[in-house]
């Protein structure tokens, strides 16, 4: 290749210098160079993928995180794993020429198969079926999680939750699951108020054409039927898809009797990265964001606001509550945001709004038309209701000079 140059009026050229290139190697460097990247790729990915299970307590609190291993879809843990989140004086001996297990702890024997989904537990002479048996991997035998979930309820006396999609296993007392049952306790009526309804107030859509409406419906009536396994006392401000003024939605909560509100929505935004569940809590306090045009015409309303400030603490309480449940359920930390709102300003009793996500966010969409995930949502609410039902028993306990 040559180049004209113009210096001073005058032109001249100026031969490029010409490059060696031996042909002969340039198909090894290319075959060494792309054998760096498939190595490279592979280490990356392992690296990425080498899961690892969080065990933590009823209010999120990490016990443990141990190394965990994949096969055929399966979570699977080492046996040291049972040192670390049920019995630190746990031991174990493993024979390996007939793939035999045995654990001793917390004066139990528990002797496993590897391959055979029972195993056995001593001197209680109790059988226990996995839905995944204990298998071998690189020469040492490996726990499946169903090990863990069904044998931390027998020696601890623990009810046991697990969210495979975080590989995340939340150990809590019985208790806190349960209302104290005391001469003292409370019969809350809860009012679960699905936002929208009717074919005019349609809510938020999905792009998939799926409606806030509809999604909250189908959530409340979930939560009517776990919260009836629970004996707990529920009303749904709307049963079918019809429109319900504000109006007659307050008077649902008062011909019930309600003792707290839950307003069930779902979040929609021009930037489709917002995302996330968001738990919004009556507070006068709060920052009002209205235009000045209108604040005359809202003085009515904040003062319903302010009067139902009476509340403020048993609604902050339950958002709490709400927010430790729903937690176990989301990557990242679920915030309570204090607004004066008005959609709650004639609910003389705790309120809180719970947004379920974003119809806006591709992610937030496809979590919010998963079967599987509102029915977790569901349970964590319905678990809500009740770590919020137990505190109010307990504090409406009489202490011993009462008695």
């Amino acid at each position: 290749m040559t180049t004209r140059t113009t210096t001073n009026n005058t032109a001249y050229t100026e031969k490029a210098p010409e490059k060696c290139v031996n042909r002969g190697t340039l198909p090894v460097k290319i075959g060494a160079l792309f054998l760096s990247l498939l190595v490279l790729a592979v280490v990356s990915l392992g690296i990425a993928q080498a899961p690892t299970v969080r065990f933590i307590d009823a209010n999120g609190k990490t016990l443990a995180e141990v190394q965990a291993q994949y096969q055929n879809g399966k979570v699977y843990l080492p046996v040291d794993a049972v040192k670390q989140v049920i019995d630190p004086a746990a031991t174990h001996q493993y024979n390996h020429p007939r793939q035999r297990l045995t654990l001793k702890t917390k004066d139990k024997q528990i002797r496993l198969q590897m391959r055979r989904p029972t195993f056995n537990i001593d001197p209680d002479g109790q059988t226990v079926t996995l839905s995944t048996p204990p298998i071998i991997i690189a020469q040492q035998p490996m726990l499946p999680i169903d090990f863990f979930i069904q044998l931390l309820p027998i020696l601890n006396d623990v009810e046991v939750i697990y969210n495979s999609s975080l590989n995340r296993l939340q150990i809590r007392p019985k208790e806190t699951l349960t209302p104290i049952e005391t001469s003292g306790t409370q019969d809350i009526r809860i009012i679960v108020d699905p936002g929208h309804g009717g074919p005019e107030d349609r809510g938020s859509a999905g792009s998939t054409g799926v409606l806030e409406k509809d999604i909250v419906l189908a959530l409340a009536k979930q939560l009517q039927w776990t919260s009836k396994q629970h004996s707990i006392q529920l009303h749904l401000t709307r049963e079918t898809d019809t429109e319900k003024t504000h109006f007659e939605r307050i008077q649902v909560a008062k011909q019930n009797r309600g003792q707290l509100f839950l307003s069930l929505h779902c979040n929609a935004s021009f930037s489709p990265y917002q995302k996330g569940i968001r738990i919004y809590v009556n507070n006068p306090k709060g920052q009002l964001r209205f235009p000045s045009t209108t604040k005359p015409a809202l003085m009515g309303q904040r003062l319903k606001i302010l009067a139902q400030a009476d509340y403020l603490k048993q609604s902050k309480d339950f958002a709490y509550a709400l927010q430790t449940e729903l937690n176990f359920l989301t990557e990242t930390p679920i915030q309570i945001i204090d607004l004066p709102l008005i959609p709650l300003s004639d609910a003389y009793m705790p309120a809180v709004v719970l947004e379920l996500g974003y119809l806006s966010n591709v992610e937030d969409l496809e979590r919010l038309s998963n079967s599987e995930y509102m029915a977790n949502i569901a349970q964590a609410i319905t678990r809500a209701f009740q770590r919020y039902i137990s505190s109010i028993n307990q504090n409406a306990s009489p202490t011993v000079s009462e008695q």
